[in-house]
């Protein structure tokens, strides 16, 4: 990609407070484990991985005007995040993200505290625009609002990526996908936007079909321990992960947000959907082999050698 190019996230920024215990998780009982404070949220952590995968990306994201506000934003720049764009909302906290993983690092419970994210509103994006359309995609996290999401696609004339984060803000997204470029839920968020229950790759292939109907171009559904489905009106393709030995599974969905993005970049031809598919993959397997929920040793260079490496397969759903 040319160096003058760039891409536009638009999203949540946070600080994260996680748990992990040292032996099996016991419900309703204080467990010794290993907490870590550090920033996240999707759309600054699809930020993050996309500044460290070479890609110029400016972060359309709220704060509060407080000591963690401030702290969000300097680390941003600290990685070269754009944040120029960014607002800072007087009285009003800083969005905070808590989570307990299980002893083998899968999230076992979250709690999000993200309302300042309704400060970004179709009025501030109108004042984005022109930023965006000079862009060479737009991310887009649903923490934003209903009506700001659909305002991105009303506004945008680039490539629209949608991270869904979670079944519970999936709905602002359900029936409204018209003019999106790609998607990339999880099993259960693709159960949701479809109402189609998935129990094997089949499945999940017609719930792909179903969110192309609804007008997606390209469909990456991850499919957790089996891989992800890629798919457009034309192709799919079920990619196999790649062995990784996991600490914690926080971000992985984040990364694999940001590969997706970054393979678009790269080369959006015929190929797009494996080249993703396999990106996505590999992204996540360098996420979840450190405790952060940010690899900082993934490199353009890094990434392209697990996606070339041995340890994933690439089947072709009829």
């Amino acid at each position: 990609m040319n160096k003058d190019d760039y891409v536009v996230v638009i999203g949540g920024a946070n600080v994260d407070i996680g748990g992990t215990p040292y032996n099996e998780l016991i419900p309703e009982d204080s467990n010794p484990g290993r907490i870590t404070v550090t920033f996240g949220g999707v759309g600054r952590n699809i930020a993050h991985n996309l500044a460290n995968l070479g890609v110029n990306t400016k972060l359309i994201t709220a704060v509060g005007n407080d000591p963690f506000g401030n702290e969000i934003l300097n680390y941003c720049e600290k990685y070269g995040i754009d944040t120029e764009y960014s607002i800072k909302v007087d009285d009003v906290r800083s969005s905070l993200y808590m989570y307990i993983n299980d002893k083998e690092g899968d999230m076992k419970l979250a709690l999000s505290d993200m309302e300042i994210c309704s400060h970004i509103t179709p009025k501030y994006i109108d004042k984005c625009a022109d930023i965006i359309n000079r862009s060479s995609a737009v991310v887009a996290d649903c923490n934003l609002t209903h009506e700001t999401l659909m305002h991105i696609r009303e506004v945008s004339k680039v490539p629209i990526f949608i991270d869904t984060v979670s079944v519970n803000k999936s709905p602002k997204i359900k029936n409204n996908l018209s003019g999106i470029y790609s998607i990339k839920p999880n099993i259960i968020e693709a159960e949701y936007l479809t109402d189609i229950k998935i129990n094997n790759s089949e499945d999940c292939a017609a719930a792909a079909m179903k969110l192309i109907d609804q007008g997606v171009e390209k469909v990456f559904i991850s499919m957790d321990k089996d891989g992800i489905l890629a798919a457009d009106k034309d192709k799919k393709y079920v990619t196999a992960n790649y062995d990784a030995e996991p600490v914690c599974t926080t971000g992985a969905g984040d990364s694999s947000t940001a590969a997706v993005v970054w393979a678009y970049l790269l080369n959006h031809d015929e190929d797009y959907l494996i080249t993703a598919s396999k990106a996505s993959n590999a992204a996540a397997a360098m996420t979840i082999e450190v405790q952060e929920s940010i690899n900082n040793d993934i490199t353009p260079e890094l990434l392209l050698h697990r996606m070339n490496g041995s340890g994933t397969n690439i089947d072709i759903i009829k």
